[in-house]
């Protein structure tokens, strides 16, 4: 009850208390059998103690009855006496011997030393020569009953013998069998543990194997990684180099553009010499130059409404562009190749664009004027000028005229000039803020924009040289002034083809840099994040690293311990059991000398029991013939010394039985023992097993873990983020569970893992909306 208390208050399982209820069970065989076995034991020393009884009774009536009857012949009696005397030595040295020997022969002896005395008074009996015939009938029946009953209680004792005997023999087999199957089931247990041990190292050699594997991925993908970062670093050398290219092309076109500049100077100061007489209708420019700049600001305030609009407009696709930027990231594993195709696009672009650029060349060679050969060369140059070179012409030109209407009366042809030039550069600034807008064009419609830019600036440059070319020559009058009127007309077409011109430039030129810019942007972000994502796999693959050798320095510790663990303990059992063997080996002789030494005691208890009966046959034969006689009460006192020292024969039978039984019993406790021993040894195994299930199982969801951390590196990270953003912020119940069974199957989540946020999902543990 006490265990069964401290179960209950422990808060036990249902297998400690089906132990306890077990073990319980074996102790109530084991006392029910022992009981058995003192019963049994009880029992027999009844029939032991009644045969005893008997014979003491049937001994105290033959004293009783020698003592009524004193009378008889003295030679006889005498000659009787030495005979009792003999036979009573002979008892007593019997006595002697049996009282050395074990206990078990204490009846027996006594039963033969009362056989023999019973023997002899029968034949003194008979030697008695007693008148009355009747009265020897009564005796002699009376010492046949006597003799029966001596008898009896002697084959009582030596059936209770033979039987403990019999009882002994049995409890040896049944140990020698138990001992035998403790051996067979140790056996069993070594080869299970054996068989376990071996199945661990096929586990920890498996584990191994996957762990040299993993990090040969890591490696390979290390390599990928670097090759890739390669291949971005050759492709920013090559960006690098274009540039380089491009700034020299710019300073060739600057170096150009000066000496153009210098040949400008010269033919305005040629025009300042030659124009220094003042206009009449200048005033009648003046207006027109007024209206101009009326119809200028009117046209740069519609411009500046429509680049508002086109902000707008720019923001809106801004916001597209925003919201495609997450579809846009899908598409960075494919920058190489696309990379490839646009450098592969922009060489054919280029051949192109030299090819209309040698077109326009000869379609300005067959439609030049005599004045515009001598200047071809220029013009041809000129077709290679960018914004910025125009820009810086034009400003040169502005100062050139603003001193030529200093220096000369027709100032108003030069301010005309000037303030186009300015109107030129205003339109040119209000393009410019205009750039940003159309910086996504396609780059084959810049190149033909480019290329009609090129005839435009070529045009206007042979424009330029065929007005300036009869100002060369002296003029006055009204032919001066229809070249005025020419020239001015030819200004303002000039003016309409530069602006075209410089819109068109302009926006190639944004075209081209917000497209390399953002190109190189990318690269930049796409290089950053690459390598951010170097990092973190270098610090992840360290961290798996660091943790599997320590997993793995902890399972070869565990197997070390625990293969250490199980050859102590089985060297332990194993020393126990041999020692148990040993001992019982040892008892085993033992116990067959001493069953030796009893049957040999036996034998000789047998035989001289047979001698003092031949020797009395002797004995009656001659004391006939001497015709002595003997009185009863001498032949009853004799049996009764005979029988008086064997006695203490009782309580060496008893003390025989006790340590018997307690022999018995202290088997029973050992094979008790030994049982509770394999019990141990078969709980530790199934504790074993059930530990080593769960280290593989642990080891297995480790590994299952470290695969899916492995494939699930390269997933779309930007996916995820809209998933889990849609997970968080969506109400309806149906929805959120589809988004959950997205997250679970894109993270790879383990069965395991899987079932616990089905559980918790399960309860109501999302807050609601109030």
């Amino acid at each position: 009850m006490e265990k069964f208390g401290m179960s209950f208050g422990g808060g036990a399982g249902r297998k400690e208390l089906l132990d306890a209820l077990e073990a319980q069970k074996k102790q109530l065989v084991q006392y029910q059998s022992r009981f058995k076995d003192v019963v049994q034991a009880y029992k027999s020393l009844l029939k032991e103690k009644e045969a005893l009884e008997a014979s003491l009774k049937v001994l105290m009536e033959a004293q009783e009855e020698a003592q009524e009857a004193q009378e008889g012949d003295l030679n006889a009696t005498s000659d009787l006496h030495q005979d009792g005397c003999s036979l009573h030595s002979e008892d007593s040295e019997d006595t002697a011997a049996s009282g050395d020997t074990p206990s078990e022969g204490g009846e027996e002896d006594r039963a033969a030393a009362t056989l023999r005395s019973d023997t002899s008074a029968v034949g003194a009996e008979q030697q008695q020569a007693t008148p009355p015939s009747a009265e020897a009938d009564r005796r002699g029946a009376q010492l046949k009953n006597q003799l029966s009953t001596l008898t009896g209680a002697l084959a009582t004792v030596t059936h209770e013998k033979s039987r403990m005997e019999a009882s002994f023999q049995a409890d040896k087999r049944q140990l020698k069998q138990e001992v035998e199957a403790l051996q067979e089931r140790l056996g069993g247990a070594r080869a299970a543990q054996e068989a376990e041990l071996r199945a661990a190292q096929q586990q920890l050699a498996e584990g191994r194997a996957r762990i040299i594997t993993q990090q040969h991925e890591r490696e390979r993908e290390q390599e990928d990684h670097a090759q890739q970062l390669r291949e971005l670093q050759r492709l920013l050398q090559q960006e690098r180099e274009l540039r380089q290219d491009r700034g020299a092309e710019s300073e060739a076109h600057l170096s150009q553009v000066r000496e153009e500049r210098d040949e400008l100077k010269t033919r305005l100061r040629a025009a300042e010499e030659d124009h220094k007489r003042p206009d009449p209708r200048v005033d009648r420019l003046q207006r027109e130059l007024t209206e101009l700049k009326g119809r200028l600001q009117q046209q740069t305030h519609l411009e500046s409404t429509q680049a508002c609009e086109a902000e707008e407009r720019a923001g809106e696709r801004a916001q597209a562009a925003e919201a495609r930027v997450s579809g846009l990231e899908q598409r960075l594993s494919e920058l190489s190749s696309v990379l490839g195709r646009c450098e592969t696009a922009r060489q054919r672009d280029q051949q192109e664009a030299q090819r209309l650029r040698d077109r326009l060349l000869q379609l300005d060679k067959d439609n030049e004027t005599p004045a515009g050969r001598t200047t071809s060369d220029p013009a041809g140059d000129e077709a290679q000028l960018d914004v910025g070179v125009l820009k810086e012409k034009l400003e040169t030109v502005k100062k050139l005229l603003s001193l030529a209407a200093q220096r000369n009366p027709l100032q108003s042809i030069q301010s005309l000039q000037s303030l186009q030039s300015i109107q030129s550069l205003q339109s040119i600034q209000s393009l410019q803020s205009l750039q940003s807008i159309q910086s996504l064009q396609s780059i084959q419609s810049s190149q033909s924009l480019q290329s009609i830019q090129s005839l435009q600036s070529s045009q206007s440059i042979q424009s330029i040289q065929s007005s300036q070319s009869p100002l060369e020559a002296p003029l006055s009058g009204d032919a001066a002034s229809a070249l005025y009127e020419r020239e001015l007309q030819q200004l303002k077409d000039e003016f309409e083809r530069y602006k075209l011109r410089a819109q068109v430039a302009l926006k190639n030129k944004s075209a081209r840099d917000g497209s390399a810019a953002r190109e190189l942007e990318a690269l930049r972000e796409q290089h950053a994040a690459l390598r951010e994502k170097y990092v973190d796999l270098r610090l992840q693959s360290g961290e798996a690293d660091t943790r599997h050798r320590r997993q793995l320095e902890e399972g070869r510790r565990r197997a070390a311990a625990l293969q250490l663990a199980h050859e102590r303990e089985a060297e332990r059992a194993a020393a126990a059991h041999r020692d148990e063997l040993l001992r019982l080996e040892a008892e085993l002789h033992k116990q067959r000398e001493r069953t030796v030494a009893l049957l040999g005691e036996k034998d000789r208890e047998l035989e001289r029991l047979r001698a003092p009966r031949r020797a009395h046959d002797d004995g009656a034969a001659d004391g006939e013939r001497r015709s002595g006689l003997e009185t009863e009460g001498d032949v009853v006192s004799r049996a009764l010394r005979r029988a008086a020292p064997g006695e203490p024969a009782l309580l060496l039978y008893a003390e025989h039985l006790a340590r018997k039984e307690a022999e018995a019993g202290g088997l029973r406790r050992h094979k008790h023992r030994l049982e509770e021993d394999v019990h141990q040894l078969q709980a530790r195994l199934v504790a074993n097993e059930e530990r080593h299930g769960e280290e593989a199982a642990r080891l297995g969801g480790q590994l299952d873990k470290l695969i899916r951390d492995q494939s699930r590196e390269g997933a779309n990270m930007e996916y995820l983020k809209n998933v889990t953003y849609k997970f968080l912020t969506l109400q309806d119940a149906s929805g959120r569970q589809q988004t959950l069974n997205a997250i679970l199957t894109i993270l790879q989540f383990s069965p395991q893992e899987k079932h616990a946020v089905m559980g918790l999902q399960g309860a109501t543990w999302w807050p609601s909306k109030r």
